[in-house]
């Protein structure tokens, strides 16, 4: 049985504030969510909405490890758009990461509000996969009957519930911290040096590739080689980096600041995508070419937030 007076349970939503300006989600979610938590489960919920009220910054970097040994979930409110923000993508994968890390990938609760389509196993995208994997919940018909509806009610019932079982599970198997893992962290940072400088090579060379059949009048069906090696490039440096986080929160070692990474290329990836949206928009024979052209950009954008994060990065207890 809950003691009425164990702690909070704190709790991190992470959702594309754009959705909810449409779809009004989050504030009845959290409310009932905290309702049925404490109503059932005798569990306080301390919610959190956004970067600027929970301190993203500080719990991004040193406390996410003891943040996650204190119980906390982190809650992705899934839509297509949850894909291609940039710091969804990072909250994501940081929390994901430091929860493999300490054995607690179940404190990661997705729930998926539209756009379950995009949700398969074949998805490449990085973001998709570790959503996949998770078994996240389909909150769609409970929105779409209401809020005061009994599918909504029975819904977040069941979600308040899966979310104490999960917490109560890692009170009791949290008990000590993980040893450090034998990662050869000098060995790791010169290979991924490596990965910045090709994928670095790579976005320069698509690059240069388009500006000249933009100056050729070129179709737009011969684009897509370019476009399709770009993605390919994004994607495995997105997932190095990944692996890469993961191995220095498992080791206790960061690796620090990258003076191989060029601010003016992350300024650049940035640049890239605005235009990208733009020819999108404008043209709509260019479209298909650029679809897998965005995909690779913001897969690069996502993995060099990762790395960028590494600057700050403190391993608790040293």
């Amino acid at each position: 049985m809950t003691s009425l007076d164990a702690p909070p349970i704190r709790c991190f939503l992470s959702y594309a504030r754009k959705d909810d300006v449409v779809m009004n989600f989050v504030d009845p979610f959290i409310q009932s969510l905290r309702q049925y938590a404490y109503a059932d489960r005798g569990r306080e919920l301390e919610i959190f909405l956004d970067r600027t009220s929970i301190g993203w910054g500080d719990l991004a970097q040193p406390v996410i490890r003891s943040a996650v040994r204190s119980a906390t979930v982190f809650i992705p409110v899934v839509t297509r758009r949850y894909f291609d923000r940039p710091y969804c993508r990072e909250e994501l994968f940081v929390f994901y990461n430091q929860a493999v890390v300490d054995d607690a990938r179940s404190l990661l609760l997705p729930v998926v509000l539209l756009g379950d389509n995009y949700l398969t196993e074949d998805n490449p995208d990085l973001a998709v996969q570790i959503i996949v994997e998770r078994q996240h919940r389909a909150l769609r018909e409970a929105w779409l009957e209401g809020a005061s509806s009994p599918a909504w009610r029975r819904t977040v019932l069941a979600l308040a519930g899966e979310l104490v079982d999960r917490v109560e599970e890692a009170e009791r198997s949290l008990v000590s911290a993980p040893p450090a893992a034998d990662v050869d962290v000098s060995a790791e940072r010169a290979r991924f040096c490596r990965d910045i400088a090709d994928v670095s090579d790579a976005t320069a060379s698509v690059t240069t590739e388009f500006m000249a059949l933009v100056d050729a009048g070129a179709d737009a069906r011969q684009y897509l080689p370019g476009a399709a090696r770009l993605r390919d490039a994004g994607r495995r440096f997105e997932r190095r980096a990944f692996e890469v986080d993961r191995l220095i929160r498992a080791a206790g070692d960061p690796l620090g600041p990258f003076d191989e990474l060029d601010e003016g290329f992350v300024e650049g990836v940035e640049a890239l995508l605005m235009s990208t949206h733009r020819m999108e928009a404008a043209d709509v024979s260019m479209r298909r070419a650029m679809v897998p052209f965005r995909e690779g950009l913001t897969a690069l954008r996502s993995g060099l937030r990762l790395v960028e994060s590494w600057k700050e990065l403190t391993i608790p207890g040293q």
